[in-house]
């Protein structure tokens, strides 16, 4: 449905661990616990999401809740950058999500330090680095996150962090990086706010527009001082 199976399957087991989709919009979780392996599934497309959770038997996935007197089940395959997941019963798993919402992709296993808790944990530590006006110390934190995870943060979440390092590297007197940093969004800072949110559906698009409206004060925090 996302990405294309164009890696060939892996004949291994599937490993425990966090794993999320290419710009995450969807993260699955696969935990032992004793003889079992348990997983949980929750993706975002557009405005719709899912939710699935079970067990694992024979490299599916068994999905139920109580409210839904039907059972979901999918195929996880391993693949040299993580595991592949199909539906094996559509009709059925499309009660697991919103108005077509999907979870189908390629879910690639969390590097060291990308993982939500990683990723949670870098930002609270950003932020008090960069409260306590260690500001060289709080870039040098939270920078890698956008050199290492890019690849896998979720549109919203890598503006948040782009805004937050770009005002780091303002603070650092880093006012063309901090421009680098902001770059895909300047173009939409530039726009006024009703042309912004044209693009976009009304529930993403206040979401979209706070990210841009931020980027707009910081660009144009950097574009002055880089002039002077």
């Amino acid at each position: 449905m996302h990405d294309k199976p164009n890696a060939p399957a892996v004949a291994s087991p599937l490993e425990p661990g966090e794993y999320v989709t290419e710009k995450g919009w969807g993260r699955l979780k696969l935990i032992r616990q004793g003889d079992n392996l348990l997983f949980s599934l929750n993706s975002m497309t557009g405005e719709a999401g899912c939710t699935l959770s079970g067990h694992v038997s024979d490299g599916s996935g068994i999905a139920k809740q109580d409210s839904i007197p039907l059972v979901c089940v999918v195929s996880f395959s391993r693949r040299s950058q993580g595991v592949e997941i199909s539906a094996k019963t559509t009709t059925e798993c499309s009660h697991f999500c919103g108005y077509n919402g999907g979870f189908e992709g390629i879910y690639f296993r969390t590097t060291s330090g990308c993982s939500q808790t990683g990723i949670e944990q870098t930002r609270k530590t950003f932020k008090q680095l960069y409260s306590s006006k260690d500001y060289k110390s709080a870039l040098a934190k939270l920078a890698p996150i956008l050199t290492n995870c890019l690849t896998t943060l979720e549109w919203e979440e890598e503006g948040g962090i782009r805004n937050d390092i770009a005002m780091a590297q303002y603070k650092n007197g880093l006012y063309h990086e901090c421009l680098q940093t902001l770059g895909q969004y300047a173009e939409d800072a530039a726009r006024d706010d009703d042309s912004i949110v044209d693009d976009w559906t009304p529930a993403l698009a206040e979401r979209y527009l706070s990210i841009v409206k931020t980027a707009r004060t910081n660009i144009a925090l950097c574009t002055d001082n880089e002039e002077k």
